[in-house]
């Protein structure tokens, strides 16, 4: 193996052990911006992520699926889950980046804005809470951002994530997410204030 191949290597297992939290480098100057109006209209993924869906005995019961499940119809079930129990994770996502955004004051929140901040769900949805595996499960959501000028210029972007591995977060099992919804939302809701604020860090003033 070469030098360049072992840093490599290394670079993986270190985002693997210590990446709970982490992002991207911001873009642009966003300094001249001083009140923005957040676009409503989020993009997110079609089908959650929903990693090792091993112990997802709840809901299969629950969703009526079916016997064994592999991962991609594990998001299905898992989205209709969502679906039924009024878990609208764009809107978590909305109300995380408002909170912050009044928590810190990067800039004011107003209708005549001087831009437009446009978000989009790269990814979200469960994982294993451990390196040993385990029935624990913990949110993972990656977000990014951008400041979209009147002219439709973007003069500022960021992409933020939280893993599943990160102890920021709680663990729930799968069966305890199928009976209790407001835990799946809770999850997320902590996920997405944390890489809302990791986003927004750099714009206060």
């Amino acid at each position: 193996m070469t030098v360049s191949r072992m840093r490599s290597s290394l670079a993986a297992a270190t985002f693997i052990l210590f990446g709970w939290v982490g992002g991207a480098v911001a873009q642009g100057d966003p300094n001249p911006i001083r009140r923005v109006a957040i676009d409503p209209q989020i993009q997110q993924p079609e089908i959650p992520l929903i990693q090792s869906p091993g112990h997802f005995k709840a809901f299969m019961i629950a969703g009526g699926i079916g016997a064994a499940i592999d991962q991609n119809e594990a998001g299905k079930a898992f989205r209709e889950y969502m679906r039924k129990n009024d878990i609208d994770i764009s809107k978590i996502v909305l109300d995380s980046v408002k909170r912050v955004i009044e928590e810190g004051k990067p800039f004011a929140l107003a209708a005549d804005a001087d831009a437009t901040l446009k978000l989009a769900i790269n990814n979200y949805g469960f994982g294993v809470a451990g390196l040993f595996g385990g029935d624990a499960r913990r949110p993972l959501i990656n977000i990014t951002a951008s400041l979209v000028s009147r002219d439709g210029s973007v003069t500022w972007k960021k992409t933020d994530f939280i893993t599943n591995m990160s102890k920021l977060t709680e663990a729930y099992t799968y069966d305890q997410l199928a009976k209790d919804p407001q835990l799946t939302a809770k999850s997320f809701e902590q996920a997405s204030v944390l890489v809302s604020r990791e986003i927004l860090a750099d714009l206060k003033k």
